[in-house]
């Protein structure tokens, strides 16, 4: 895992189920180093996935995130950041990203200027920007190629980012409108990055039926426009494709051997946390929120949807034993039903399931949040324990009260360094 080496902190009682170091305990000195009993001292931790720049705002202490030893994190990541929101487009971009950042407000703004009102917070922070932020700025929802100035303005904005500081550019190809992108069109930002030496991350456009495609289409990326790579959280959901780590890792390092330059990362748990409306099929999306919304009134639409889940599982997630694994993480306008589950809400309705999916998203504005288990604990594990694979939580700081206390998230957000801490101790 990444370090930063100036900062020394306990990893504890996490790592080792004990209690807190008392003031004044003792330090045993274990070969030149000094060891507390039944914990681990190691380096601060580098959080190489987040989307900390949704609460850091909020709440810049970063408590879920130093309670972990965490003092550094990446944000921007999976495609979405908060800049560049411009003239008439920053409530677009607010409602798109409210099942992420529902407390935080958005204002029109180029990353120069987000960059330099962003508050001073108890970690250090580093940027990028985001595909699907670019596109919706050129051209909104809408499912095509871009034109060649909705292009030229992309490029145009990633490299303002770039000349602001941002580490490099993050997609998510598995959402709209970043799944709308061809190759060509990630291909000419990736020329613009090769320009400036910078990075490129990305929530592949797959990680269940079709995981080794999109494997295959990052590397592609980084092959192409001679860049770094990042692939984010690496994995295999939906039980269809469980077992195959292995193999997917075998194609990562063979890549690596032959020059491509490409990390990976992952969190160490067996449920994902995602918007609710990104588990469907990425057509229901098209032409914004409110498009959406009212294509999932329709009874057409929801037999559309029903044989197309049938078919291929749901969206980046694949198959699932039952709707009890998605369980509702956050809803800003029926906070009520936090940590209830879709199986729950449908039994409780006497309706179908994907009625009772369909009917919350409407009351909710399309805004609920959710955690859905889709992983198999051995390729988890299988992942975990490969040296080059980074441990990122693609989670948020947050804190036990006040604003960023609401909802009930992801265990992630504050567990995600103490497992693999405490199995390198062991």
């Amino acid at each position: 895992m990444a370090v930063v080496p100036q900062a020394v902190l306990p990893i504890s009682p996490y790592a080792t189920g004990g209690s807190e170091l008392s003031p004044g305990a003792s330090l045993v000195q274990h070969s030149g180093s000094l060891m507390p009993p039944g914990h681990v001292v190691a380096p601060g931790f580098i959080d190489i996935h987040t989307h900390s720049d949704f609460t850091l705002p909020l709440n810049p202490k970063a408590e879920s995130k130093i309670r972990q030893g965490v003092t550094t994190e990446v944000v921007g990541n999976c495609g979405f950041s908060v800049a560049p929101a411009l003239p008439g487009r920053a409530g677009m971009l607010r409602d798109y990203l409210a099942a992420s950042a529902p407390w935080l407000e958005f204002h029109e703004t180029t990353f120069a200027a987000y960059m330099d009102s962003f508050p001073a917070t108890a970690v250090n922070t580093v940027m990028q920007v985001g595909h699907n932020t670019l596109r919706l700025m050129a051209m909104g929802m809408e499912n095509r190629p871009p034109s060649t100035a909705e292009l030229a303005l992309m490029q145009d904005l990633l490299a303002e980012a770039l000349e602001a500081g941002v580490l490099g550019l993050s997609s998510g190809l598995f959402t709209a409108p970043g799944c709308y992108a061809a190759p060509a069109e990630m291909h000419a930002l990736g020329q613009v990055l090769h320009r400036y030496g910078a990075n490129y991350s990305s929530h592949i456009r797959d990680e269940a039926n079709s995981v080794f495609a999109a494997v295959r289409e990052a590397i592609t990326m980084g092959e192409t426009c001679d860049i770094h790579v990042q692939i984010a959280h690496l994995k295999l959901s939906g039980s269809d494709n469980w077992g195959g780590a292995a193999q997917l890792l075998a194609e990562i390092e063979t890549a690596r051997q032959r020059g491509v330059r490409l990390d990976c990362d992952q969190y160490p748990y067996t449920t994902a946390t995602n918007p609710l409306r990104n588990l469907l099929p990425t057509w229901v999306q098209e032409d914004g929120m409110a498009a959406m919304l009212e294509r999932l009134a329709d009874p057409a639409v929801r037999t559309r949807l029903r044989h197309d889940i049938d078919a291929h599982g749901l969206n980046n997630f694949g198959r699932i034993p039952s709707w009890d694994a998605v369980r509702i993480a956050i809803s800003p306008h029926q906070p009520q039903y936090a940590g209830r589950t879709m199986g729950d809400m449908a039994r409780e309705r006497s309706c179908d399931p994907l009625d009772a999916l369909c009917d919350y998203l409407i009351a909710d504005h399309g805004h609920t949040r959710i955690l859905i288990t889709c992983m198999d604990e051995a390729d988890v594990q299988t992942i975990i324990r490969t040296p080059s694979v980074l441990v990122g939580s693609d989670g948020t700081s947050l804190a036990p009260y006040g604003i960023t206390g609401q909802g009930k998230p992801h265990p992630r957000f504050y567990g995600t360094f103490p497992p693999p801490a405490g199995a390198l101790r062991a």
